[in-house]
Order: structure tokens, then sequence, then C-alpha cells
């Protein structure tokens, strides 16, 4: 998972990761969310967008975007400790709790519910 704060860009690459980064937050619990509508709402095209994620993440728009939903969803777990997996999904924009299970496990190397029992205070778990 990258972090912004720990790489060095200059003014006009912070200011695009920003923009990318609060436009995916806008749309974070909409499963529709995609490549189309990401490039509209940055004003830009599918090639600019591709070779600044790439250059400035090593991401790609997918995966920037998978990166964004876990890390919420990462979020979400530590405020709402008792959360259900599949309120958790649809809260990240994922339709299919199974399939959100499984993006996390890839992104994160576990389960959403390790990742509760592990990393929150109150590990217990409604499912």
């Amino acid at each position: 998972m990258f972090e912004a704060k720990e790489l060095e860009y200059t003014s006009i690459d912070e200011e695009f990761l920003k923009q990318a980064v609060d436009c995916v937050n806008r749309y974070l619990d909409d499963p529709d969310f995609d490549l189309s509508r990401f490039l509209d709402e940055m004003h830009t095209t599918k090639s600019t967008c591709f070779r600044k994620l790439k250059s400035l993440t090593g991401l790609t728009f997918v995966s920037f975007l998978r990166n964004i939903r876990m890390k919420a969803a990462c979020r979400i777990m530590e405020e709402k400790k008792r959360i259900r997996i599949a309120e958790l999904a649809f809260a990240v924009g994922y339709n299919d709790p199974r399939y959100f299970s499984s993006s996390f496990k890839k992104e994160m190397g576990m389960h959403p519910s390790e990742y509760m029992e592990k990393f929150t205070q109150n590990g217990n778990l409604e499912e």
C-alpha cells in the first residue's frame, strides 16, 4: 500500500494525488464508480491518468481504487468495531461481501474478520 506522505512530489504531483484520492473518496460507496467517471471528475485523459498514477504511486487505476477502498475499510473497522462484513463491503463500494473479503485479503494479507480481531480494541465481530 502506498502512502503519499512517504514519497517526495512536486506541488503539481501532490495536487493531482490529492484530487485523485478525494475523487475516489467522494464515490467510495458507489459500486458503479469506474475509470470513465474518474477521468471525467479529474478532467484528464486515460493515457495521462495511467501515466501519472503509475509514476506517482506505482499502481494502475484499479489497484489505486482498491487500495483507497481497503484503507477506508480499515478506518471504518477501527471506528465501528462491531461492523458486519456485508455492511463494510457496501460502505466501500462492493456489492458482493465475498468478493470484498477476497479483495481485502489480496490487498492486506488477511481477511477483514482477522483484521478486526488483530487491529481493533474490541475484536468482537457480528457476522
